[in-house]
């Protein structure tokens, strides 16, 4: 089967509700003209109704263009796009409030694949999947109690002053996420396959000698599209108990 291009891949229509978009963000250095700068790519995944992952396209970020993300949401639209219920990003202010623009239902929660290497880089732990698996499990417990004492551990053990700021930052703020029950957040940071899409990512272009001069490059640096999509990591008693979970809160949508 021939393999879609990044352009068609973009064109592609789209399903009417993600119940979430992962937006997974890699810093890559890019050619421009005769110099060389460090850019924001964001790959946007999202979750349809099935609890299939599809691919829905590559962006370079354009910190000084307050439109560029509300262009992109709106080309989604187009495509057919009507619902996004969360979506999972870093603290990226200008895309955060143009999708409440597109999509004034919208949720927002921490990107673990933007969380885990901060904590990674300043973490002697010798087994970084240990590290991700412990800071998972904060946010998947099943009540926010077992949260708050699974977070002292993991305070006690990462403690040096650094590791404290990020816990302050990033983990001392559960309660509004634990509104959501234990399926929903099993679904909102199911992290290993977002992961391994950006380590995928990172490992190609992780040398400061590396540089793309057109984003199609990291799309073609993946190999095969389908490697990464078009698949459920749920079993069907795992995505029943979702889908149920969300239809409680989102009854106005059509999921079946």
């Amino acid at each position: 089967m021939k393999e879609l291009t990044l352009t068609e891949c973009s064109k592609r229509k789209l399903d009417e509700t993600y119940l979430v978009v992962y937006a997974i963000k890699n810093e890559i250095n890019m050619k421009k003209s005769d110099y060389i700068e460090k850019s924001d790519i964001y790959t946007l995944i999202g979750i349809d109704t099935k609890g299939y992952r599809q691919f829905i396209n590559i962006y370079q970020d354009r910190v000084n263009n307050k439109r560029f993300w509300l262009d992109c949401f709106e080309s989604l639209k187009a495509r057919g796009l009507q619902n996004i219920l969360f979506l999972s990003v870093d603290n990226n202010k200008n895309m955060k409030r143009t999708a409440k623009i597109a999509f004034p239902d919208i949720s927002f929660v921490d990107s673990l694949t933007d969380i885990v290497p901060k904590f990674s880089k300043y973490t002697a732990e010798k087994d970084a999947r240990k590290l991700a698996s412990k800071l998972h499990s904060l946010y998947t417990q099943r009540t926010l109690s077992e949260c708050k004492e699974e977070l002292k551990k993991f305070s006690d053990i990462y403690n040096n002053v650094i590791q404290q700021k990020l816990i302050h930052k990033y983990l001392n703020n559960m309660d509004n996420l634990y509104k959501y029950s234990q399926n929903i957040r099993l679904l909102l940071f199911k992290h290993s396959a977002n992961m391994e899409f950006y380590d995928k990512i990172r490992l190609s272009f992780n040398s400061n000698n590396n540089y793309i001069c057109q984003i199609e490059e990291i799309y073609d640096k993946l190999g095969s599209i389908t490697n990464f999509f078009g698949f459920t990591s749920f079993k069907k008693r795992e995505w029943i108990l979702i889908l149920n979970d969300i239809i409680q809160i989102y009854s106005k949508i059509d999921f079946i």
